[in-house]
């Protein structure tokens, strides 16, 4: 039997020496601390971009996103305080508009303080509070004008009633009555004109209504020295007191005059105010929009994090079974941590205190900050939509009606056809305020505007509120024959629904006067010129009685 060593001894001579195993194991241990120490080193560092990002995101950007969508709603609060302050019509009104846009301008200059050190949006909103101080200032004077002016027609109503209560002595001879009542038609003359300066609206219609009293006025005193005494005394009482309210320097015109250029130096401030805010407002939503988008950079530099983590954690699971505890730990504070962010940032968009489950936390991030755009989004619609309606009769306000106008003069679509304007105001509706109040006023405005926006085509017309009580309808490939048939028809919706008016001087229901303009088609003109016009005709109407539709085309 051949008796053969299992394991065949070793040769002595030979040179080459194995690794001895605590070698090995000690090479292997070297490899596996460099390998654990090398991964626990980027998961660490990874963690800790990880920490950098949440905490920046945390303190810095959502805040910043919500401070500048808290800036622009403000910047539109401030806009509707501002359009309360300008149409204010007595000093309490005013005052409280005041308060108002003082308030809100402190609320939105403690806002800006919060989101930018930017001198230019810091300027703006200085420059906008001192404006508003001018425009505070303009108001006081432009109401207290009104006031002067009701004064002195009460006044000159009061010489009426003197005059009226003068009786011419029994044994007046026949030329001294003749006399008497030449000077009477000359007062009823010289009282039409000056209550029709409390109405005109242009410095050239008021230098020839001066023109007009002062020779009437010359007529009463030529007339008053051909009279006996006693009545000439008291006839020239009248005339002396009425030449100190309407000849004087500061005449009963001239009053007027300085009321209308306080007027247009109003609009023009509030218009100068408004540009600022809007400019403003653009700034901080390009702030907002810089923010969102560092927002999103931020994410998928998270997210890339993360995905580098997991690759790592992977290999530092195969290659050290000994670090999967201690992986697994870190993995678990990194997704804690992650889940933490999403809970703050859901209830910070939606309110909610129950968290999603079984998703991914990544997913689960990228859909919070989803929904907080959106929720961006939303505001920024409302916003614009609220800039663009009338808030007291839900139709287009004067912005909303100028873009359009643009966008309908443009040269690509002015080329293709007509275009009517139709500027419609309520006959005497100061006098429908005054008799009924301000809550009636507006009540009656929302009806005419309801009707009037039942007439039109919402697809392709516009019906907007242009100011107080006059509205403005934009008609795209109408007509002039077209544009008047709509103004009848806007005429008789408004007689329909018969609002009681008792002072009206036409009717016993609120009546419209209109003016109508049409560009026809490849015709150059612009807004000014065209809205110009439709002043003109609008003008025309209440001229000619009013409860009419004048076209600019019919006017000599």
């Amino acid at each position: 039997m051949n008796n053969k060593p299992l394991f065949p001894p070793i040769s002595k001579t030979s040179n080459n020496r194995r690794l001895s195993l605590v070698k090995q194991l000690g090479i292997l241990l070297v490899i596996g601390l460099l390998l654990f120490v090398s991964v626990g080193y980027v998961l660490q560092t990874r963690l800790e971009q990880t920490q950098s990002i949440l905490n920046d995101l945390t303190l810095n950007t959502i805040p910043a996103m919500n401070n500048a969508t808290r800036s622009a709603l403000k910047s539109g609060e401030l806009m509707s305080a501002l359009e309360s302050l300008t149409s204010a019509t007595t000093p309490a009104e005013r005052r409280i508009a005041e308060l108002e846009v003082t308030e809100k301008l402190k609320a939105l200059e403690k806002e800006t303080s919060k989101i930018t050190d930017n001198q230019t949006v810091i300027m703006l909103l200085k420059t906008s509070q001192e404006e508003t101080e001018h425009l505070n200032v303009l108001i006081d004077q432009k109401l207290d004008l009104a006031y002067k002016i009701k004064v002195n027609l009460k006044k000159i109503w009061d010489l009426k009633i003197e005059a009226d209560q003068i009786n011419p002595p029994t044994n007046i001879l026949p030329l001294e009555q003749t006399y008497f009542m030449q000077w009477q038609i000359a007062l009823l003359q010289t009282l039409s004109f000056a209550y029709k300066i409390e109405n005109t609206e242009r410095l050239s219609d008021l230098q020839e209504i001066h023109r007009l009293l002062e020779l009437n006025l010359q007529n009463m005193d030529v007339v008053s020295t051909n009279l006996a005494a006693p009545l000439k005394k008291q006839v020239e009482q009248i005339n002396t007191d009425l030449r100190c309210i309407l000849s004087d320097p500061e005449n009963l015109a001239e009053q007027q005059a300085n009321y209308l250029r306080i007027i247009g130096r109003t609009r023009g401030r509030e218009h100068f105010i408004h540009n600022m805010i809007s400019d403003y407002s653009n700034i901080t939503n390009q702030q907002s929009l810089v923010e969102y988008n560092n927002l999103n950079g931020k994410i998928a530099s998270l997210a890339q994090g993360m995905t580098t983590q997991k690759i790592w954690f992977i290999c530092g699971f195969i290659l050290l079974s000994t670090m999967i505890i201690a992986t697994l730990g870190l993995y678990s504070y990194a997704v804690k941590r992650l889940r933490t962010l999403t809970q703050k940032i859901n209830l910070m968009t939606k309110g909610s205190h129950n968290l999603p489950s079984n998703r991914d936390e990544i997913d689960e991030l990228f859909q919070a900050f989803d929904e907080f755009s959106n929720t961006i989004n939303t505001q920024t619609r409302r916003l614009e939509s609220l800039s663009l309606t009338d808030s007291l009769t839900n139709i287009a306000n004067r912005r909303a009606f100028d873009q359009r106008l643009l966008v309908e003069l443009s040269s690509d679509k002015s080329s293709r056809y007509d275009l009517s304007i139709l500027l419609i105001d309520v006959d005497y509706f100061k006098q429908y305020n005054d008799t009924y109040g301000h809550i009636s006023g507006d009540e009656a405005l929302q009806k005419i505007a309801s009707s009037l926006e039942s007439i039109i085509n919402k697809e392709t017309d516009l019906l907007a509120r242009y100011g107080g009580e006059e509205f403005v309808v934009i008609l795209p490939n109408k007509s002039a024959k077209q544009a008047e048939e709509i103004a009848q028809q806007m005429k008789q919706v408004i007689e329909l629904i018969n609002i009681e008016h008792k002072t009206s001087k036409i009717a016993d229901a609120i009546t419209v006067s209109i003016g109508i303009v049409t560009k026809v088609k490849n015709g150059k003109t612009d807004t000014d010129t065209l809205m110009k016009n439709a002043d003109i005709a609008l003008y025309h109407s209440k001229a000619q009685g009013r409860n009419q539709a004048t076209h600019i085309d019919d006017i000599n």
